[in-house]
């Protein structure tokens, strides 16, 4: 019984203490002031409101922003300006100095007051730099030691020889090591220079990377002839091949012309001419690319080159002789060739006066000789279709379309090295519709236009001249 009544009293007065701490702490401790005791980076912040530390911060910010510090690469030296590098005070410094005394449970908390008073609670204070400011910094100031890489490449003269660009290397101040420095001059007092080296900027494409292209002649060209008169097709055919100009192709790569030259759209730049849709000849967007196509086709034919998709035309054209057209539709027929030597080609399209040519460079070592051949095995002569045209006057005719034939096709590419035929290869039949003639006659009936007779003029009454009558001198004046 005695030993209950002791417990019973122990728990009260731990209980009535306890209750008087929490009672003193509600009215006495603020949490918004930092705790006598407490210092920061050496300076004593004890007895400081949140706002008061905040600003006692900033000062001690200035000072160190202040210090002189060098920046020091290949030999040269430059003033480092602290200011503009996104220098500041560890975020989590006050929230640090604020947590003592006033995290945890009621005892603790007095625990860490007690011991701030009685010992002093010191919290360091460190430096933050943003890496992404100081480099910017850093490479404004070594401006003139930074030199671009230059990639190699290479440039067709106008004897169609090419030459090499050799590749150039960079260098720039790395500035990757200077931010540990920087830190370690604020937080640790270290000497206030910042070393860096000079790296090199290697190029993206070596000297060495563009002579293992293997690009050093020219395998074949082919050209085809327009009418620069007609203006939007002229249009569309520099459109197009300015698509296919500069294209590199890489051995074993397959190009389509489609997917190079894209959709034939007003978005895309091209206008409305002449083009063959259903087996006719009519305005639509786009009109002339076929030719681009064509001559394309005629110089991967002569440059050896292995042709995997190609469509002939329904229709005869007027730029290539039967057998040797490669007409294409966007999401339609394609024209498609593999580059089965084992380097790279380099395209070039020229569209000047009123010739489109094309030219294909590579390997000399895969330079042949080839022959394209091509004849018609039959022609289809056009029909001539009359329809009346109730507009024009009967009896007259106009031709409104003129005939073109038709015909079948051939054609075959051999190959020589030297004086030996390697080999000999049948290309696709060709089949272009014959294009009906188209006569107008007319039907309209054109009524025919009497002049009204014309009265005699009106005579003067008169007297008889002598020996005449009055019908006499009518006949007379009418003469």
């Amino acid at each position: 019984m005695r030993r209950t009544v002791l417990l019973v009293t122990a728990f009260a007065l731990i209980a009535g203490i306890l209750l008087a701490l929490w009672v003193a702490e509600k009215a006495y401790v603020r949490p918004e002031v930092i705790v006598p005791g407490v210092s920061v980076g050496g300076m004593s912040f004890g007895g400081l409101t949140a706002a008061e530390a905040s600003v006692k911060l900033k000062e001690y910010e200035a000072q160190v922003l202040s210090r002189p510090v060098r920046l020091e690469c290949a030999g040269r030296s430059w003033p480092l300006p602290l200011q503009r590098i996104g220098i500041g005070v560890e975020a989590t410094v006050l929230e640090r100095a604020l947590a003592v005394g006033h995290k945890g449970w009621l005892v603790r908390r007095y625990l860490e007051r007690w011991r701030a008073a009685r010992e002093g609670v010191k919290i360091p204070v460190r430096m933050e730099v943003e890496q992404g400011r100081l480099e910017a910094v850093v490479a404004e100031l070594t401006r003139e030691l930074t030199v671009l890489p230059q990639n190699a490449g290479f440039r067709v003269l106008p004897d169609d020889k090419i030459v090499v660009i050799p590749s150039r290397e960079g260098r720039y101040a790395d500035a990757t090591a200077a931010r540990s420095q920087v830190l370690a001059i604020l937080n640790e007092g270290r000497e206030p220079v910042v070393r860096i080296p000079l790296k090199r900027l290697p190029p993206e494409y070596t000297t060495a990377d563009v002579l293992a292209m293997g690009l050093d002649c020219l395998l074949a060209e082919f050209s085809t002839s327009f009418d620069h008169r007609k203006v939007n097709r002229v249009y569309n055919i520099s459109v197009a091949a300015g698509a296919l100009n500069g294209l590199l192709v890489k051995p074993g790569e397959e190009v389509s012309f489609n997917k190079i030259v894209g959709p034939r759209s007003s978005e895309a730049g091209y206008k409305t001419a002449p083009t063959i849709v259903n087996n006719e000849f009519v305005e639509a967007l786009g009109g002339g690319v076929c030719q681009v196509s064509t001559t394309l086709y005629n110089a991967v034919l002569l440059a050896g080159l292995e042709v995997v998709e190609r469509h002939n035309h329904s229709l005869p054209v007027a730029y290539v002789s039967p057998g040797r057209d490669a007409t294409v539709v966007y999401e339609g027929p394609d024209f498609r060739f593999r580059n089965n030597t084992g380097k790279f080609l380099y395209l070039r399209t020229l569209v000047q006066g009123n010739r489109l040519v094309i030219k294909i460079f590579g390997n000399e070592r895969y330079k042949r000789r080839v022959e394209v051949r091509s004849w018609v095995t039959e022609f289809l002569e056009p029909k001539v279709v009359r329809c009346q045209d109730p507009n024009l006057e009967a009896g007259k005719t106009v031709v409104k379309q003129k005939g073109i034939r038709g015909c079948r096709a051939l054609a075959e590419r051999l190959v020589w090295e030297g004086n030996k035929l390697l080999f000999k290869e049948k290309l696709p039949p060709s089949f272009y519709h014959p294009v009906d003639e188209i006569i107008a006659v007319g039907t309209k009936v054109v009524p025919t236009i009497v002049a009204p007779e014309t009265p005699p003029p009106e005579v003067p009454e008169q007297n008889n001249p002598p020996g005449g009558s009055a019908t006499d001198a009518v006949y007379a004046t009418g003469l």
